[in-house]
């Protein structure tokens, strides 16, 4: 007897026939045509059978017969099916009133960090971005080369922004800034303004500053011009007008010709003033126009188009070529820096105004971004643990018709009800905690820097969706996947059961908070070597007192410095240009090489006094210090440090006697042992000290147990010499360590979010715990009927995670080890990473994950057994 050939009808037309036809009657539509096109095989043939095939399947291409758009089967259509979703996912989460609850607190919180570090996170990498043409504004920076060294600095000399003006026609205007510190009064106010800027006129047609009163184009065009800003003309003259007063500044009146809005915080320098640019060209005309070398303004270009600073670029090596003689300094290049660029860029020497740590920004988001996850696991976890409680749901609807991409919706509804609700209760969270973060991060972060409330809410709306999406997706194709005869083989599994996944996502939690737990540590051991390490200074018990050169002290320098000495607790008084933690002048210089040839240089100064090596108690390697009995050593004499010492490929003995141009000739008396007269941060570089009387700033340290005393007696005898100048004091210790703010700011916030990071997971660990012991309560009682200790019960439960806390720390520490050592790469003295830091982690986490589970696990375990034997 000969077989049949299994002929199947061509498979395009039956797709398109399932494609068009409404779903409860082509079951039965399509079986007729099957039959059909067995019939006409047997009859006509393959080719007319699939001709025939083709034509009914188009005929039937008709009104009654095509599905209806938004078609759903008849129990369950449109709106109605809509309203059925939200009843019964709304129900769901009534009756699971414990579960629901974890997983909203841990998605609130999760929202809310993710909220916070965001806008904080988005503030530093906006700054300067609201200048209207801060695409098209860059920063000329220097790259300098001696025959000992290269210089990277920030500032440029008078003549580039002019003559950039002048040969490069991309270039549509310019404006250079320097800053003073300047000594303000009126009537009986006054007080230091540190944030003093002399500007070209042009500052207001390259920047963005909204001048409130005055003409933008003359207000900085006349010498001793003055622009106040909101707060500063608020601080001197009242509600007052001030445009058209005068105001002192040190010993000179200006006009008042302006007065504009505050500089926003995101901004990558500030100011209170701006002084006219003439104020100090018309003393320095020949500055002005050829002192090449004079590093002194930062130089601000404005662009035609954001794209001609290649042009620029390419250009570059002719321009110097062509203006600036090639001697024994000379420049390397002239990079462009876009002025969006500057916050977050590596420092470089002089810089104005304050930087940011794109590190830092990387590690706060990824923290951010560690805590959501943390949040979306829990939902997920916890979601699929409870998978079984919804057979008899998910088998009553199958049966009755529902299709599985029904559940699906349901089951996503759910997750997104839970994903909306949380992410109300976590604004509300927000901006509660909003004040407290401020506070932690140190910065204002005004809502006037985010864009347009439509854009927020877009990408809030898009977050909520994303996440509600990525944590119910996995469960609803899981629990729709479940097939009605399952009901009837109900699973007592542990914590995992089958789902592989759900121990991949716990073990990431673990992995995750041993990484935050680790890395906050390091962070702290990193900050303790700062605050630890060898200054080569005594920065401890020094009042800083700012003088701004005033004549009378320049003039009696001793005699002030004597009268504070007679105070009681005080030790030792010393004047200075600068003091460390501050900027040292750098300056042009000539310095005797081995073989004696004069070899020029761009090297660091500070001024001092005979008493500052003593009062910052600083060691002299070789040679000697300034001596009062030497008159010479006013002019003529510079101590060098160590740094230098080896630069210029000496030994400090061989240093002593070197000949030194700066303005006048001179010669090296002393090697200091280096000391970080400069951040951490930076290594310590070539230094010279110089002998002045124009010191802006008095040293007067304090041995007493009395400070707060002590203080009051030294600004009584200050009022008593020199009643005009304020007391404006500060201390060494607390200004030097104010620049790691943004590293102790990382390990503040790093160590707040880690242990809500570890809150939420422990929250996670609850759920699942429950839900654990509740579905093993009939074996826990079995088990304590034949004899089964507390301990043995509650190590049962718990040892299903053991494991995965081990695997979850051997994946962190070189994750962590990775991050911290990038980090640390920020800092000249690094700390050594600590391997127990990371056993530590792993206890600490091991410890709340276990206080978690057992307090659930104890309950269960010392639970009557007849009471668990009874539940069915």
């Amino acid at each position: 007897m000969n077989q049949v050939p299994d002929i199947q009808p061509p498979g395009f037309f039956l797709r398109f026939f399932r494609w068009y036809c409404d779903p409860s009657i082509a079951e039965d539509i399509e079986g007729d045509l099957r039959e059909m096109f067995a019939r006409d095989v047997s009859r006509g043939g393959l080719a007319k059978a699939r001709m025939q095939l083709s034509f009914r399947i188009l005929r039937l291409f008709r009104p009654g017969i095509i599905k209806k758009i938004g078609h759903q089967p008849s129990f369950n259509r449109s709106s109605p099916m809509f309203k059925n979703y939200f009843i019964t996912s709304t129900r769901s989460l009534l009756r699971n009133k414990g579960f629901s609850v974890i997983n909203i607190v841990g998605l609130a919180v999760g929202f809310a960090t993710f909220s916070l570090i965001s806008f904080y996170v988005y503030n530093e990498l906006t700054f300067d971005r609201y200048h209207q043409n801060a695409d098209r504004i860059f920063r000329i920076v220097e790259n300098l080369r001696t025959e000992n060294e290269e210089l990277f600095q920030s500032t440029s000399s008078p003549p580039m922004g002019p003559h950039f003006l002048k040969d490069f026609p991309e270039v549509e205007n310019y404006v250079r800034l320097q800053q003073w510190n300047l000594l303000a009064q009126r009537n009986d106010i006054s007080g230091y303004e540190r944030d003093c800027y002399i500007a070209d006129s042009t500052v207001f047609d390259v920047f963005s500053f909204k001048l409130l009163r005055g003409d933008r184009k003359t207000a900085l065009r006349e010498p001793f011009s003055i622009v106040l800003t909101k707060s500063m003309a608020k601080k001197y003259f009242g509600d007052e007008d001030p445009v058209g007063q005068t105001l002192k500044m040190d010993y000179d009146n200006y006009k008042v010709t302006g007065v504009m809005e505050d500089v926003p915080e995101n901004s990558h320098f500030r100011f209170s003033n701006l002084i006219s640019f003439t104020t100090w060209s018309r003393n320095n005309k020949d500055a002005e126009d050829r002192q090449w070398f004079w590093n002194g303004f930062h130089t601000y270009v404005l662009m035609r188009e954001a794209e001609s600073a290649d042009k620029v670029r390419a250009k570059m090596k002719d321009f110097l070529t062509r203006n600036i003689e090639k001697g024994g300094m000379y420049y390397e290049d002239l990079p462009l820096q876009p002025l969006t660029s500057i916050y977050m860029a590596p420092p470089r020497s002089w810089e104005n105004g304050t930087r940011g740590s794109i590190n830092n920004v990387y590690i706060l988001s990824i923290i951010a971004v560690f805590i959501l996850m943390i949040a979306c696991f829990n939902y997920i976890n916890l979601a699929t643990a409870r998978a079984s409680r919804r057979l008899k749901e998910v088998g009553l609807r199958k049966s009755l018709g529902a299709l599985r991409r029904m559940l699906v919706a349901q089951f996503l509804g759910e997750s997104l009800i839970v994903t909306f609700i949380a992410s109300l209760i976590a604004v509300l969270v927000a901006w509660i905690a909003l004040p407290a973060f401020r506070t932690l991060v140190e910065s204002p972060l005004s809502f006037s820097i985010l864009p347009d409330s439509w854009k927020v809410l877009g990408a809030a709306f898009a977050l909520i969706v994303f996440v509600g999406v990525l944590a119910g997706a996995y469960p609803a194709f899981i629990i729709s996947g479940f097939q009605p005869l399952q009901i009837f083989r109900p699973s007592a599994r542990g914590i995992f059961g089958h789902h592989n996944l759900r121990k991949v996502l716990v073990g990431i939690q673990f992995m995750i908070s041993i990484t935050l737990v680790a890395g906050t540590m390091l962070v702290y051991d990193q900050l303790d070597v700062v605050r630890n390490q060898e200054l080569g200074f005594d920065k401890d018990g020094v009042l800083v007192v700012p003088t701004n050169g005033d004549t009378a002290i320049v003039k009696y320098l001793d005699a002030v410095k004597n009268e504070l000495m007679r105070v009681k607790g005080v030790s030792h008084v010393a004047g200075s240009t600068s003091i460390p933690g501050q900027s040292a002048n750098n300056l042009y210089t000539e310095i005797e090489m081995t073989d004696g040839k004069m070899s020029p240089t761009n090297i660091n100064y500070i001024f001092v006094d005979h008493d500052f090596l003593s009062a910052y108690d600083i060691e002299l390697v070789a040679g000697r210090n300034f001596q009062r009995d030497v008159k010479a050593d006013d002019t003529t004499a510079f101590l060098i440090n160590e740094t230098a010492v080896k630069d210029f490929k000496w030994t400090p003995e061989e240093a002593i006697g070197k000949r030194i141009q700066l303005r006048s000739p001179g010669k090296i008396i002393g090697v200091i042992k280096d000391f970080h007269y400069r951040s951490l941060h930076t290594k310590v570089e070539p230094l010279m000290l110089a002998m002045t009387t124009y010191v802006r700033l008095m040293s007067i340290r304090i041995e007493s147990d009395d400070v707060p005393g002590t203080v009051e007696r030294v600004q009584s005898k200050w009022k008593e010499l020199i009643p005009y100048l304020p007391f404006d004091y500060s201390f060494l210790d607390v200004e030097f360590d104010r620049q790691y703010k943004a590293d102790q700011q990382l390990g503040k916030v790093a160590g707040v979010f880690t242990g809500l990071a570890i809150f939420i997971g422990c929250l996670g660990l609850l759920g699942l715990t429950s839900f654990v012991v509740e579905r093993r309560t009939k074996e826990i009682g079995i088990r304590k009927v034949l004899g089964a200790s507390v301990s043995s019960v509650v190590l049962l439960i718990t040892r299903e995670f053991i494991w995965l806390i081990g695997i979850a720390l051997v994946v962190a520490t070189p994750l962590t080890w990775y991050l911290i050592e990038r980090w640390e790469q920020n800092f000249t003295l690094q700390a050594v990473i600590n391997p127990l830091r990371f056993v530590m982690a792993g206890l600490a986490v091991m410890f709340f994950a276990w206080l978690t589970i057992s307090f659930l696990s104890l309950r269960a375990a010392s639970a009557n057994p007849t009471q668990a034997l009874r539940t069915e």
